[in-house]
């Protein structure tokens, strides 16, 4: 299941309706705390839940999404965080507001059997007004039930998944999260997306599908991904695992199973079949003893067989795709380590244009303009190994023309025989996955 995340916002509320929804917030988070204290006693489900409507006031479904939002936390959890209760403990906030700033989340998931979400739904008002009724078991009034404070969702997801929002078939949860300072509350709507390719088949005339590949690119702690077809790449990105170095057993089996769900859900949303590199991590030698020690545990066996058990993945040689990868890093302002998983890509779609663009010495020629960590793809000075995303630093030593070469600031790269398509796919204009993966 490939889920989006959506922020919105509550723009115009009243104060009588901002009353009831504070009162909702006290409720839930008393009801989530209750439920984490019943759930250290090993009280059964079922009951944690009939008594969250007994001791809180909240309807079932409330209560349902207050013990789910607490059932995978870990145990000694300090609700509101533990740096907001040393600030109690030292005096420099006051009870009140350690109160009000502790209850500060809402969860309602939506449900596909009542069109949406029945405790928070989205509604559209006018042409570009739209509103959120919440449900707020509050009061016995019926005519007071509900609030309708007005809410905005910025245009460019509004028009690709508004419908989604609207159509009463796609169920969504919302997230409702107050501001520590008390100037508004912040929405996330989680929806659920139907798989690549799904809706055009229906309308269109059946056409042969393009083969696509989803490579992996398998680390200490993290899996990078390509998915692409012979002649672009369509998505990059990175399934984070660092758990796996430090885990015993039993929980290394958990996350691994875990990841490999993430991959199948992204496969299967772009309609590709799952490749893996084989990897010789016993021939890893290296003057670090902790690189040694990182390396070594990787599972990436255990890893294989979950995918291809899971997926039906296939293990294939990645030899030099990270050579290639190092070589394009700087071209195109990605990630090592996602230019390495999109010359995997290229090397099973197309393993004669990976030996040309391998051999290729054009792309050694390349001036190192962008550093070898991935950022935005502006012209600016080789960082520092290591380094994370940092602000822009424009290189004074570039003329206006040097940095109108291309698309995005980078020169074209001739006589590759048909790949330059590929390449520029690469580039930073290329839309990454922004999205939730469940």
């Amino acid at each position: 299941m490939l889920k989006l995340t959506i922020p919105a916002t509550i723009t115009k509320i009243n104060q009588k309706d901002q009353a009831q929804l504070e009162e909702l917030f006290r409720q839930f988070g008393n009801a989530r705390r209750r439920a984490y204290t019943l759930k250290q006693r090993e009280t059964p489900k079922a009951e944690i839940e009939r008594l969250l409507q007994e001791q809180t006031g909240l309807n079932f479904r409330y209560a349902k999404d207050a013990h789910h939002s607490i059932e995978n936390l870990p145990p000694h959890v300090t609700f509101g965080g533990l740096k907001l209760q040393r600030l109690r403990e030292q005096g420099k906030i006051s009870a009140e507001e350690y109160k009000k700033r502790r209850n500060s989340l809402i969860i309602s998931r939506g449900d596909k059997t009542k069109k949406g979400n029945l405790n928070t739904r989205i509604t559209k008002e006018g042409e570009n007004k739209f509103t959120l009724r919440i449900n707020t078991p509050t009061t016995d009034q019926p005519s007071e039930r509900y609030i309708y404070p007005e809410i905005f969702i910025p245009e460019k997801y509004l028009k690709r998944y508004q419908h989604l929002l609207l159509n009463g078939k796609s169920p969504y949860t919302i997230t409702l999260k107050r501001r520590d300072d008390d100037r508004g509350y912040d929405m996330r709507i989680i929806v659920e997306l139907p798989p690549a390719g799904k809706e055009e088949a229906v309308e269109q005339s059946p056409k042969p599908k393009p083969e696509r590949v989803m490579t992996l690119d398998v680390n200490a702690g993290h899996v990078d991904f390509a998915v692409a077809e012979k002649n672009r790449v369509l998505a990059l990105g990175k399934i984070n695992c660092h758990e796996v170095q430090y885990a015993s057993t039993s929980k290394t089996n958990n996350l691994l199973h875990k990841t490999a769900s993430k991959v199948r859900n992204i496969a299967e949303h772009y309609c590709a079949r799952v490749v893996y590199g084989r990897l010789f991590t016993h021939r890893f030698r290296s003057k670090h003893n902790r690189a040694n020690r990182k390396v070594k545990r990787i599972p990436h066996r255990k890893l294989g067989s979950i995918l291809e058990a899971k997926c039906g993945a296939v293990e294939r040689s990645e030899a030099y795709t990270t050579k290639l990868g190092l070589k394009l890093s700087p071209r195109v302002g990605r990630d090592v380590h996602k230019c390495a998983a999109a010359a995997f890509a290229l090397k099973v779609l197309d393993y004669e244009g990976f030996k040309t663009l391998s051999s290729s010495s054009l792309l050694d020629e390349i001036p190192h303009g962008v550093a070898s960590n991935e950022g935005f793809g502006s012209l600016r000075r080789r960082l520092s190994v290591g380094s994370g995303l940092t602000a822009l630093h424009q290189d004074q030593s570039l003329v206006h023309d040097e940095a109108a070469l291309g698309s995005g600031g980078y020169s074209e790269i001739p006589g590759i025989r048909g790949l330059s398509s590929f390449v520029e796919s690469l580039k930073t204009n290329l839309p990454c996955l922004h999205v939730k993966i469940c």
